[in-house]
């Protein structure tokens, strides 16, 4: 009796043992999903092929979609950017995402800041919280902000993956899918040294801007942006001394970048605007 005793004993903390793993596989990271799983070149690997969720490829109705108010023509370096990361699935009630901005060696670029139902693991990647995971019309989106890395960075590659669920307490039914897109840095890619000789100035900048190229003899594409990236001036010149009306432009006080080509080559100083 007490050997049959024992064996049922022995199956009964197997089983517990078993269902308790599987559980926790199943919902452990409903709390943040472990680092290193976005996919990217140098983490090569997302939840799905860790093992942690075993659901299939992605469907017609798994859509993720990540936007910001960086400005098409590239961020600058330094601004803060609002990042929106969106999953939807028809009949979905429990999502989970990880995303990075990162080189191809997997060297962090810029500074994630998490917002509501999200947070910061390792400083370089951003994932949900337990209370970030629910589910309302088979759509949930997360905000949160980037950091741009400094002038000179140039492209960024941002990579993601997002689990879709079905709150079944299994893996089965779950699928994950991930994505990358790029970012490019405004006016980067070409050594600012090449133009050492240009001067900007004043700065702070009140009624004009004074561009000083004595040596230039091509001609010059001076372009001004708002730190939205929208263009608000555009004017061609030779060299040098230059003078940029701002006062009758009616310029909104702030910070703008001044972009200058010359030949192929081009810098951007940054301005404050009064």
């Amino acid at each position: 009796m007490k050997k049959k005793f024992a064996l049922v004993l022995s199956l009964l903390l197997m089983a517990g043992l078993v269902y308790d793993y599987n559980f926790r596989m199943a919902h452990t990271n409903s709390s943040g999903a472990p680092m290193g799983n976005t996919g990217s070149p140098s983490d090569g690997q997302t939840c799905a092929t860790l093992g942690c969720h075993s659901g299939g490829p992605a469907v017609t109705t798994e859509e993720i979609d990540v936007s910001s108010d960086i400005p098409p023509t590239g961020y600058v370096g330094g601004e803060t950017y609002n990042i929106m990361f969106t999953m939807t699935k028809s009949g979905g009630e429990k999502f989970g995402f990880q995303l990075s901005a990162q080189d191809n060696s997997g060297n962090e670029l810029g500074t994630l800041i998490a917002g509501t139902g999200t947070q910061i693991l390792g400083s370089k990647y951003i994932t949900h919280t337990f209370s970030g995971t629910s589910v309302i019309g088979g759509i949930k989106t997360w905000n949160f902000q980037w950091i741009a890395p400094v002038s000179g960075t140039g492209a960024v590659g941002v990579y993601y993956a997002g689990n879709f669920t079905d709150n079944g307490g299994g893996t089965s039914d779950d699928v994950v899918v991930s994505g990358s897109l790029t970012v490019g840095e405004l006016g980067v890619g070409i050594a600012e040294s090449d133009l050492a000789d240009i001067s900007v100035y004043p700065n702070p900048v009140i009624d004009e801007i004074h561009v000083a190229a004595r040596d230039v003899d091509e001609k010059m594409l001076i372009t001004m942006f708002d730190v939205q990236g929208r263009k608000v001036l555009e004017e061609k010149h030779d060299g040098g001394n230059i003078k940029i009306d701002v006062k009758s432009r009616s310029l909104n006080t702030g910070v703008y970048f001044l972009q200058i080509e010359v030949d192929g080559k081009s810098t951007i100083k940054k301005l404050l605007v009064k």
